[in-house]
């Protein structure tokens, strides 16, 4: 994962609005939503490259090589990601309710 401080956040945020749910169903819960925030950051990051910067970057191993590339390549990135993480945010609490049903 090539977002690591803002995942954290959100890691950290969620865990303190989900903290009644059981360990075992929030930690579930935390893998699935780590899972849906790389979705959401690699379809805002797909729709700034072209088919040619979606290949190369298809190409590249996670890691340090990955955050380099996007640095370049996308120079918003962190844009990006804060924008994504802070939606999702949003949607936790705001589902906050449904969500510990």
């Amino acid at each position: 994962m090539f977002y690591t401080a803002a995942h954290g956040n959100l890691t950290f945020r969620a865990q303190r609005y989900l903290n009644e749910m059981p360990e075992n169903e929030r930690q579930a819960f935390m893998d699935h939503a780590e899972e849906e925030l790389e979705v959401r950051v690699g379809h805002a990051v797909s729709r700034e490259l072209t088919e040619r910067q979606l290949r190369d970057f298809e190409e590249i191993d996670e890691g340090g090589q990955a955050v380099a590339w996007l640095k370049i390549n996308v120079p918003n990135f962190r844009e990006i990601v804060r924008d994504v993480v802070q939606g999702f945010k949003n949607e936790l609490i705001d589902e906050r309710a449904q969500i510990l049903g």
